[in-house]
Parts: C-alpha cells; sequence; structure tokens
C-alpha cells in the first residue's frame, strides 16, 4: 500500500471520495488546545510518519528517542580504546545551557562570545514549524534568539580532547517517497545546528567542530536509482 500510494490516509480517501476533507482531526485537535494554527494539515503517509504529527506527538517522540538512544549505544560500544571518544551525552539529550555548566565545557570556550556569535547566526535562522507565534514576543529580540540558542538540544555530543575535536551528533527520520528527501534532511538538519556550529569555531578556535547527522528512512519500498 505504500509503495502504491493508496495508505488510507485522510489525503486518500478524500481522493477516492471516502472523506470530504484531507487534513488531519489528530493535530487539528492538539493545536486548537493550545491555540495554534490548524491550516496545512493534510493527512499523508510522509505525516503520519514525521515529527510533525502532533496529534500522536508523545508517541512519535517516544519512538524517535528509543530508535536514537540504540544507534548511540551502538556508536558507544564499537568504539576502540585508542579512539579517546567520550559520549558526553550516553542517557539523554542536554540543552546548550546544561552541557555549558559542565567544567570541560567551560574550559573549551568562554560563554559571552559564544554567545554573541550564536545570536548574530540565530536571525539568520527561521522561527521552527512547531515553535508557537506568540512565544518570539514575549522577550526582547536579543533575548529571544539568546534563549533559543542555549535550548537547542543536540541528539548527541561526543568528544576527543586529545585532537581537540568535538562532534555534534543528529538523528532524523523521514520517508523516501519524495525522490529529494536526503538533500532536505541534510539541509534542514543543518540548518538547525548551525548556530551551534558556527558559534563555537569562533568561540574556541583552537578546537575542531564538527556535525555529523544520521538519517533513519520510512521506506515507501520505492527503488533508488
Amino acid at each position: 500500500m505504500a509503495i502504491a500510494g493508496t495508505i488510507p490516509v485522510a489525503k486518500w480517501l478524500a481522493k477516492i471520495k471516502r472523506r470530504s476533507d484531507v487534513g488531519c482531526r489528530l493535530c487539528k485537535r492538539a493545536r486548537e488546545q493550545c491555540g495554534a494554527s490548524t491550516e496545512n494539515l493534510e493527512e499523508t503517509y510522509g505525516h503520519i510518519n514525521s515529527v510533525f504529527w502532533d496529534g500522536m506527538a508523545t508517541t512519535v517522540t517516544a519512538v524517535h528517542h528509543f530508535i536514537w538512544r540504540h544507534l548511540y549505544a551502538s556508536m558507544q560500544a564499537a568504539q576502540t580504546p585508542a579512539s579517546k571518544l567520550r559520549f558526553v551525552t550516553p542517557d539523554k539529550e542536554n540543552s546548550m545551557n546544561t552541557l555549558w555548566q559542565e567544567e570541560e565545557f567551560e574550559q573549551i570556550y568562554r560563554q559571552e562570545p559564544l554567545t554573541e556569535k550564536a545570536v548574530e547566526i540565530e536571525k539568520t535562522i527561521s522561527v521552527h514549524l512547531k515553535e508557537h507565534p506568540r512565544e518570539r514576543h514575549d522577550f526582547d529580540p536579543t533575548m529571544f534568539y539568546e534563549n533559543r540558542f542555549w535550548n537547542w538540544r543536540p541528539d548527541g555530543i561526543v568528544m576527543n580532547k586529545n585532537h581537540q575535536t568535538l562532534y555534534i551528533l543528529e538523528f532524523k527520520r523521514s520517508s523516501d517517497r519524495n525522490e529529494d528527501f536526503l538533500r532536505v534532511k541534510e539541509y534542514e538538519t543543518n540548518e538547525q545546528h548551525k548556530s551551534i556550529v558556527e558559534a563555537l569555531k569562533v568561540a574556541a578556535p583552537e578546537w575542531t567542530f564538527k556535525q555529523i547527522n544520521v538519517l533513519a528512512v520510512c521506506s515507501s519500498g520505492r527503488p533508488f536509482l
């Protein structure tokens, strides 16, 4: 059914005249409860497999974290003693603010130049789709961008103090029905943590900072060419 595009979601049911609309009723109800916009809520196969399925947010998030924790633990178990890697967030993701409070991160960079550069970059990044519009106006502009930066939560942080290298790991899931899904997800993920990577490079130029993206694909059975 996934291959044929006939999964019984609202968009398909509307196409065969079994429903009068294509909207996701679960997401509509969830967004109405928090006062968010209910526009552009098509229930498609990709929608119900994405983290933007608001109506099942708790379940989707739990599945996302379960898969990532398994992958992260597997990476940690596979490393050799010679690698000298330290997996900083083995149990759960931490905000940038929480990470900075750890002593070894304070030794890598100072907070002031990091914040200054981060705010400059954050201003070029669009407001996240799941961010409520009112949140942006609860602070003055600079405070809004500072808070957004320090609240970013990379999925994983791995560091090698001997080589002065820090890796930022980010996990995404995607359907492969869109032929351009790899490029789109790569762009979205790099954009999400652009302020972290670029600001760290300025605050600690003697270190190397790299982002590594991990993508899990919900296969539709479409052959790759």
